[in-house]
C-alpha cells in the first residue's frame, strides 16, 4: 500500500519476513508516507541505486545480505541516506555496534508504532536540518535486571521518554556504577543472583539515601509492597507491568513527589 501524495517522503522497507514488510509498510502509509519493499539486501540496493529514497527501514536478519552489510553498502555509496535499523532483542548485533556501524537509528523489535514514528520523524528532521539531534540527558536511571530482554526493553523505552538509561545485569556491577557515576534514579529486578534486589537496596540506601529506588518482581507474593517499602524502596512495580506505568513512577519521583505504588 502506498501513499498517493507525491511530496510525501519515501521510505524503503527491507525485510525477509513478507507479514511484516507488508505490515509495517501499510502502518507508514497510514501515517502519510510513501513506501517500497524489497525481501533482502540486494534487492533493496537495486531499488536506492533506481532513486528517490528518503529513509531505508531495514532488519538485520536476511538472507544474501544481511542488515548490518546492507548498512554499511548504503553508507559506502550513500553516505546522506539514512539508515533505521530493527531486530529482535535476541539477535547477536547490539545497539551500540549498530550504531557504530552508521545506522541513524535502532529498534528493537517487539515496539510500539509511536516509537518507530518517533524515530522516522526524528531522523528526517535532522537529515533536513543537517544537524545533530541532542538527546535530552539530564536524568540519568540506572536500570538492574539479569534478564537481558526486559533490561533492554526498558533501556529503549526510557530512552525514547528523554532519559539517559545505564542498564547492568546484577547488584554487584550496579554497585560498582552508583560509586563512580551519578544516577538520578534506580530501577532494579528483586530475584537475581548474586545480591538479590533488597539486599542491594539496603546498601544503596547506606551509600546514598537520597537516591530513589523502584522496586520490579514477577513474585509479589514473596517480595510484597510492604517489605520493600519496609526497606526503603521508592516504588514497586509487579510483572507484567505497562510502560506506560513506569514512566508515570519515574516522573512523579523525579519531581520529588510522594511515593507511587502499583
Amino acid at each position: 500500500m502506498q501513499t498517493n501524495d507525491s511530496n510525501a517522503q519515501r521510505i524503503l522497507v527491507v525485510d525477509d519476513d513478507d507479514t511484516i514488510r507488508y505490515l509495517l509498510m501499510d502502518t507508514l502509509s497510514a501515517l502519510g508516507y510513501r513506501t517500497v519493499g524489497a525481501a533482502d539486501g540486494e534487492d533493496a540496493l537495486a531499488k536506492i541505486d533506481q532513486g528517490n529514497i528518503d529513509l531505508v527501514i531495514s532488519d538485520i536478519r536476511m538472507p544474501r545480505l544481511n542488515g548490518v552489510n546492507l548498512l554499511r553498502r548504503i553508507k559506502e555509496k550513500n553516505p546522506d541516506l539514512p539508515v533505521l535499523i530493527i531486530t529482535a532483542y535476541n539477535y547477536a548485533y547490539t545497539k551500540d555496534q549498530v550504531l557504530q556501524s552508521g545506522a541513524d537509528g535502532f529498534l528493537a523489535k517487539p515496539f510500539r508504532i509511536n516509537r518507530i514514528e518517533e524515530q522516522i520523524e526524528s531522523i528526517l528532521k535532522n537529515k533536513t536540518d543537517k544537524v545533530p539531534v541532542v538527546k535530552n540527558q539530564t536524568n540519568s536511571i540506572l536500570i538492574v535486571d539479569d534478564d537481558d530482554i526486559l533490561l533492554n526493553m526498558l533501556m529503549e523505552s526510557l530512552e525514547s521518554m528523554g532519559f539517559n538509561p545505564v542498564g547492568v545485569g546484577n547488584g554487584q556491577e550496579a554497585l560498582e556504577k552508583i560509586k563512580t557515576q551519578n544516577f538520578d534514579l534506580i530501577i532494579t529486578d528483586i530475584k537475581m543472583p548474586k545480591m538479590d534486589g533488597v539486599a542491594f537496596l539496603r546498601q544503596v540506601k547506606e551509600i546514598k539515601p537520597d537516591l530513589p529506588v523502584v522496586m520490579i518482581t514477577g513474585f509479589s507474593q514473596t517480595y510484597t509492597s510492604q517489605t520493600v517499602m519496609h526497606h526503603g524502596a521508592d516504588g514497586y512495580l509487579v510483572k507484567p507491568f505497562r510502560i506506560e506505568k513506569i514512566e508515570e513512577m519515574v516522573r512523579k519521583l523525579m519531581n520529588n513527589k510522594p511515593e507511587v505504588k502499583a
